[in-house]
């Protein structure tokens, strides 16, 4: 009798966990059309390899059968990581691509120019960069381990350790790629190439996280008509400066100005006009929106207007215990000086907690994507029905 007790107990917490695993999965997927193509690029002449092809990036796209959402979603991953980001979890759950795909949506993934199948050619590039363990660990896995800004101990939602040895960890370190030491180079040569992915397949919804984020302002100057929503996942970064973490009583400290074309680092069209980065005059907040937040750079009044993005539905979406929480909301203020109007959330203001600057990964992955989704349903794909 005790054993058949312990039978049911045993049978019961399986399918409680079982029922927690299919809740992060979308079920079958029916796929009318898949494939991959390169957009941009041009043929270089080097010096070590004589003519080869630069600036392109790769693009992977699936359609499903049951297709109703009009407008495809493009996804852009941030830095040192590909189009794996979407595809699925370190942990082998569904990702935000077959989210979206259960959706209804067509879904094109890049992997940056120079990132994953799109070649990093050394001799248009520059050399390389690469971001090593302690990096991950500290600002994305496990922040609440090293407490370098305020929130970072509200990180719960990693579903591993957070440590070299965990699986979970290793396979997201084997996952990250170099990344391009000249920022504005590959700002442009990502804006050029998304550019030439909507001159291809026509209108869509930009989702971009983190350094991807920057590019969809720079995508959206140059295509506005193409450019129906953009979705920017801790997108970007602050205005201007890049924001250090020394860790308390401070916390904030102010980088290198590396966008000094405000949210970008090459340059986007304002009204009046500017010819260089110097005419915009900047500054600083005299005391942060909030506490344990930074104080931000936005433009001296009257700003300068970003007129090509005037009308896109925009949504910024940042967490609870990331790096990202005590900025992002100046990348909101920024845009809305400049005459973008946009919608910014944090996801603990919607009950969703503890997660990181790798939301996509973590175990509420799914929730986070219906988020998105739900945004879009009610601010996009209306607008587009009207």
């Amino acid at each position: 009798m005790r054993h058949a007790k312990l039978s049911v107990v045993i049978a019961v917490a399986m399918s409680a966990l079982i029922s927690a695993a299919n809740s992060q999965e979308v079920g079958p997927l029916a796929i009318a059309k898949q494939g991959y193509f390169f957009v941009g690029g041009k043929y270089v002449d080097t010096t070590e390899y004589g003519r080869v092809t630069a600036g392109q990036a790769y693009v992977e796209y699936q359609i499903p059968q049951n297709r109703t959402q009009p407008l495809p979603v493009i996804m852009i991953a941030g830095g040192g990581m590909s189009g794996a980001n979407f595809t699925g979890t370190p942990d082998g759950r569904d990702g935000w691509v077959q989210y979206f795909l259960a959706r209804g949506y067509a879904v094109y993934v890049i992997d940056q120019v120079g990132r994953g199948r799109a070649a990093y050619v050394t001799p248009a590039y520059g050399p390389p960069r690469l971001f090593n363990v302690k990096y991950l660990e500290e600002y994305f896995i496990a922040p609440e381990r090293y407490g370098h800004w305020p929130q970072a101990r509200l990180h719960t939602q990693w579903p591993g350790s957070g440590t070299v040895g965990d699986p979970i960890f290793d396979q997201l370190m084997a996952q990250r790629l170099t990344d391009m030491g000249d920022l504005t180079q590959r700002e442009e040569l990502n804006r050029d190439a998304t550019a030439a992915l909507l001159d291809k397949i026509g209108p869509a919804i930009l989702i971009t996280h983190s350094q991807s984020g920057a590019y969809s302002w720079a995508i959206a100057d140059v295509r506005p008509a193409l450019v129906k929503g953009i979705v920017g996942i801790e997108a970007g970064g602050p205005p201007f400066y890049e924001v250090l973490f020394p860790g308390p009583p401070d916390w904030f400290k102010d980088g290198k100005i590396t966008k000094p074309w405000g949210l970008n680092y090459s340059k986007v069209t304002y009204a009046p006009a500017a010819a260089d980065p110097s005419e915009l005059a900047i500054v600083r907040q005299e005391k942060p929106d909030a506490s344990a937040l930074v104080r931000c750079w936005l433009q001296k009044e009257p700003a300068r207007q970003l007129p090509n993005l005037k009308g896109i539905p925009i949504l910024l979406l940042t967490t609870e215990a990331s790096f990202h929480v005590a900025y992002d909301h100046c990348a909101s203020l920024y845009l809305k000086q400049a005459g973008v109007d946009n919608e910014f959330i944090r996801l603990p203001d919607l009950g969703i907690h503890g997660n990181g600057h790798y939301m996509m990964f973590e175990k509420n992955s799914l929730q986070i994507a219906g988020v998105i989704a739900d945004w879009l349903q009610k601010k996009v794909n209306v607008a587009k029905a009207q």
